[in-house]
C-alpha cells in the first residue's frame, strides 16, 4: 500500500545559459544556439531528452488540453517544437534530505526525490526543477522548514567570525540525496575558503551534478568541464552558467492538511471592531500562512500588522477558500493548501508549467536587459561602435520573436487559472518589467537608425561635390581623342593613339575616390 502524501514540493533553479564559440564578443544568436546547448548537455549530464507525449496518459492529455494552443508552443518541448528542449532523470528510489538546525540541534527532513527535470529555451535561459514528494513530515513547522531551507543554493548572508551563520536562520546545514546515478551532498563548506569577487556563485552539489560534475569535482572549472559557473573559467566551445534569482529557488508546494481545511469551511471569517477580516489574514492560521506564501521557516518576515494583511490579500488566491482550498502566489512562491488530494497533482503539471512560462519570462526580460547594457557599453567605445548595427538588429528580431512566442497575456480559457496567472504576472512585475524592456529596446533601436542614418548623410555629402563635378563636366570628359573613349571604342573603331588627356586623368580620379570609401569602410569593419 502506497504511503500517504502529506505534502508535494518543486524547486526550481532559473539560469541563463551562454554558449561560448571564442574568445571575445559574440552575437546574441551565437551565444543562445540551442542545438549546441543540446549537444553538450546530451553529452555530459545523466538527464536525457524527452519528447513531450500523451499516449495513454490522462494526467499528460489534462495538462496538454489545460493551455491555449499558442501557449503549448511555449511550454511542451514535442519533437516538432524547436524552442523548447526538455531533459529528465528519474527513480521511484531517488531521496532528497534536508538537514536544518533547530536551537542548535540538526534535524534532517527525508524526502522521496521523484525526478529532476531541466527545460531549455531558446531565448538563453532555462530552469532545473526538483520534483519532491512528503510521506513523512506531518506539521506546518514541517513543511516551512522544508520549503525554506530545502531551496537555498547559498549563504544569504554571513557573520563575522562565522561564515555559515545563515545555518542557524537559512540555510540547511546539508542536502544530500540521489537519484540514479547521481549521488550528492553539500554542506557548503566552499563557502569558508577564500572567495573571489569574479567567482560569486559556487551553485551546490545537486545543481553542479545536473551539468555533467562528479560528486569530488570542484565547483570552480578545471579545464574539462562544458558547463561553467564563472566567467574567468569561459574558453572555446563550453557554455556558461549564470543564475537569474537569488540565494533561493522558486517553490511550488501544495500541503494537503483536512484539519486546516477544516478551519478555512467552518470559520473562513472574524468580526473584529466592525470590520470584517478572513481567517488567513490574521490570527495563528494567518501568521502560518504568511509564513507559508512567503517561505519564512522562522519569524514572519513584517511586524506590521495593516502591511501583512495588505500583502496577504495582494497574493492569495482565495476563489475555493469556502470549500477548504486556498493558494499563494508570489515573485518566488506558488504554494497551496486543500483537504482534496488530486490538488496536488494539479499543482505539479499545470499550475507548475504556468509558473515556469512566468519564470521564463522574467528571466528572459531580465537577459534583455543585460543584452542592452552590454551593447550600449560597446557603442560608447569608439573603436566597436559601428560593429554594434547587427547585434542591436539580431537582438530586437529575437525580442519581436519572444513578445509573439512567449511572452503571452493569456494562457488559458479556464477562469481560475486566468486569474491564478494574472496574480503570477502582477507579483512578479512581469508587465511593468516588460513595457520598461519595451523602452529601453525601442530607445536602444531608435539610437541604432539615428547612427545608421548619419552615415548614409556623411557618404551623400562626400559623393554630392563628385556628382556635381561629373555633372559639369559632362560629357566633355569623354573627348574625342581621349585614352578612355577609345578604351570602350566610342567614336574612332580602329584607333591608332592612346594620349592621356585632362578629362580622362579627372575621370579616373573620380573613380578612385568613388571606389576608395567604400572598400576602406568595408576593410575597417569587417569582423
Amino acid at each position: 500500500m502506497e504511503a500517504e502524501t502529506y505534502s508535494r514540493h518543486i524547486f526550481i533553479f532559473p539560469f541563463q545559459w551562454d554558449y561560448i564559440e571564442k574568445r571575445g564578443y559574440a552575437s546574441y544568436n551565437e551565444r543562445t544556439d540551442i542545438k549546441k546547448f543540446d549537444k553538450l548537455f546530451s553529452a555530459v549530464s545523466p538527464l536525457k531528452r524527452q519528447y513531450f507525449e500523451i499516449g495513454a496518459s490522462e494526467e499528460r492529455y489534462n495538462e496538454y488540453t489545460y493551455f491555449h494552443p499558442f501557449a503549448r508552443r511555449a511550454l511542451f518541448g514535442t519533437k516538432e517544437n524547436p524552442s523548447v528542449y526538455h531533459y529528465e532523470l528519474s527513480d521511484t528510489q531517488g531521496s532528497y534530505n534536508i538537514s536544518v538546525k533547530i536551537d542548535g540541534v540538526s534535524t534532517t527532513y527525508s524526502l522521496q526525490l521523484e525526478k529532476i527535470a531541466v527545460s531549455v529555451f531558446d531565448t538563453g535561459v532555462g530552469t532545473v526543477a526538483y520534483f519532491l514528494r512528503n510521506d513523512k513530515h506531518t506539521s506546518f513547522e514541517d513543511i516551512l522548514r522544508i520549503n525554506d531551507s530545502g531551496r537555498r543554493i547559498y549563504p544569504q548572508y554571513m557573520a563575522k567570525g562565522d561564515r555559515l551563520a545563515a545555518k542557524n536562520s537559512f540555510l540547511a546545514d546539508r542536502i544530500y540525496g540521489s537519484l540514479g546515478v547521481l549521488d550528492f551532498d553539500d554542506d557548503f563548506r566552499q563557502f569558508e575558503e577564500d572567495i573571489s569577487h569574479t567567482n560569486i556563485f559556487l551553485p551546490p552539489d545537486h545543481i553542479r551534478q545536473v551539468f555533467g560534475y562528479n560528486k569530488m569535482d570542484r565547483t570552480e572549472d578545471d579545464g574539462c568541464q562544458k558547463f561553467v559557473f564563472h566567467q574567468e573559467s569561459e574558453r572555446k566551445d563550453i557554455i556558461r552558467i549564470s543564475p537569474v534569482m537569488d540565494d533561493r529557488m522558486f517553490f511550488i508546494t501544495y500541503y494537503h492538511s483536512p484539519y486546516y481545511a477544516k478551519k478555512l469551511r467552518s470559520k473562513p471569517k472574524n468580526f473584529r471592531r466592525k470590520r470584517e477580516y478572513n481567517i488567513y489574514e490574521e490570527g495563528r492560521f494567518g501568521d502560518l500562512w504568511f509564513r507559508y506564501i512567503f517561505g519564512d521557516r522562522g519569524d514572519k518576515t513584517v511586524a506590521n500588522t495593516s502591511v501583512q494583511r495588505e500583502d496577504v490579500r495582494r497574493t492569495t488566491y482565495a476563489r475555493w477558500s469556502g470549500e477548504g482550498t486556498l493558494f499563494g502566489l508570489t515573485k518566488d512562491s506558488l504554494v497551496g493548501i486543500s483537504g482534496w488530494e488530486l490538488m496536488g497533482d494539479h499543482i505539479t503539471t499545470m499550475y507548475y508549467q504556468m509558473a515556469t512560462l512566468s519564470l521564463v519570462q522574467r528571466s528572459t526580460i531580465l537577459r534583455f536587459s543585460n543584452e542592452i547594457a552590454s551593447i550600449t557599453q560597446l557603442i560608447l567605445d569608439k573603436k566597436t561602435k559601428r560593429k554594434t548595427e547587427k547585434q542591436v538588429k539580431e537582438l530586437y528580431g529575437n525580442y519581436i520573436r519572444f513578445l509573439n512566442e512567449t511572452y503571452f497575456r493569456e494562457v488559458t480559457p479556464q477562469i481560475q487559472g486566468i486569474e491564478m496567472y494574472d496574480m503570477l504576472q502582477s507579483n512578479m512585475n512581469i508587465e511593468k518589467d516588460a513595457k520598461a524592456l519595451d523602452e529601453e529596446m525601442g530607445e536602444l533601436f531608435n539610437y541604432t537608425t539615428l547612427e545608421e542614418q548619419g552615415v548614409l548623410n556623411k557618404t551623400a555629402n562626400l559623393y554630392l561635390p563628385i556628382t556635381l563635378l561629373v555633372g559639369f563636366l559632362g560629357i566633355n570628359t569623354f573627348v574625342e581623342k581621349g585614352c578612355i573613349t577609345r578604351f570602350f571604342n566610342i567614336g574612332d573603331p580602329c584607333p591608332s593613339t592612346w594620349g592621356l588627356l585632362g578629362g580622362d586623368i579627372i575621370t579616373l580620379i573620380v573613380f578612385a575616390i568613388c571606389l576608395y570609401f567604400p572598400i576602406r569602410h568595408y576593410f575597417k569593419y569587417r569582423k
